[in-house]
């Protein structure tokens, strides 16, 4: 099979290459699929580039220990693990692969695997997976959102974003988006009450939220603080560098020790009863798949390219 592969880090033109591989074999536990679309997620990027530090601990100090990296997918069943009892052969389905997934083959676990619906296409459930249930897992249950509060999504217009404004609002808030202002008319399509370009003002400064969804992390705490109300929850999804994590570690820590106020950090994590509730929706057209570009599988480079951007509205998607 081909895929995309690194032994560096780097720029996407110049450390992806196109290689052979084996096709993968299934474990017990897992379905082995045949990849129709792609979806990027600025974690790959980052990946990629080792622009954050602390991730060569684990992917590799001086060059990936992976050379293939993961991937949002979505496709058909070409075999299947034999402790696999959900799914079989020629079933369309999606999942996150946490490696190799930049490939014309992926394993995807049984319990982190979704039937997809005849209504939706293999490019829309490929952007789901990883920034559909991130939002979900940060609304619903790190911030324990409530029908008729104030949330506040930084953010918004990216593939997290969107998907998080919808479901805030699916689930009864008012929901103020902060962006770009060229992205007003998006971000208020999507369900926005109030949108906020932050190149002309500074959120801290309206009405407290009772919920704030960080999926940038380029604010102080102590701005973040003063945006929320006395019992509000503030959870941080992503962060533009290591000095808002560790300060928002730090001083969130002791504010949601000495207040009633809540700072939470959050990992994703992708499971087959999220993926049906996103895809439910998206099925019954409650919410929508927002997507930017979608690009051929041999252009997967300049898709990271303009991923690198942080300029996509919504999701970029790669179709076979």
């Amino acid at each position: 099979m081909k895929a995309f592969a690194y032994r560096k880090y780097g720029t996407p033109t110049d450390v992806l290459s196109l290689e052979e591989y084996p096709k993968p074999v299934p474990k017990e536990n897992e379905v082995l699929i045949k990849v129709n679309a792609w979806s990027l997620n600025p974690a790959e990027w980052h990946r990629l580039r080792a622009s954050i530090w602390m991730l060569r601990l684990s992917n590799g100090l001086w060059a990936p220990k992976q050379p293939i990296l993961g991937a949002d997918v979505a496709g058909v069943v070409v075999a299947v693990g034999g402790k696999v009892c959900s799914f079989k052969v020629g079933d369309r389905v999606m999942g996150r692969n946490f490696s190799v997934g930049l490939a014309e083959y992926a394993c995807l676990a049984e319990g982190k695997t979704a039937l997809i619906p005849e209504a939706i296409s293999f490019e829309e459930a490929a952007t789901i997976p990883l920034a559909a249930t991130t939002a979900l897992i940060a609304l619903r249950d790190k911030g324990q959102i409530q029908t008729g509060q104030r949330v506040l999504i930084n953010g918004a217009s990216g593939g997290i974003g969107t998907f998080a404004v919808q479901l805030a609002k699916h689930f009864g808030a008012a929901v103020t988006a902060v962006c770009s202002g060229k992205n007003e008319a998006l971000v208020r399509l999507l369900g926005s009450e109030e949108v906020i370009d932050y190149e002309r003002e500074d959120f801290s400064g309206r009405e407290p939220f009772d919920l704030i969804v960080d999926l940038i992390g380029n604010r102080p705490t102590q701005e973040l603080n003063q945006a929320l109300s006395p019992t509000g929850r503030c959870v941080m999804v992503g962060y533009s560098n290591f000095k808002n994590l560790l300060n928002f570690l730090l001083k969130g820590a002791w504010l949601s020790k000495t207040t009633a106020k809540h700072f939470l950090t959050m990992d994703a994590e992708t499971v087959t009863a999220d993926l049906d509730f996103v895809l439910n929706l998206v099925s019954e057209e409650a919410i929508q798949v927002v997507i930017d570009r979608v690009y051929d599988f041999s252009d997967i480079p300049k898709a990271f390219e303009y991923l690198g951007t942080r300029r996509a509205k919504g999701k970029i998607v790669i179709k076979s």
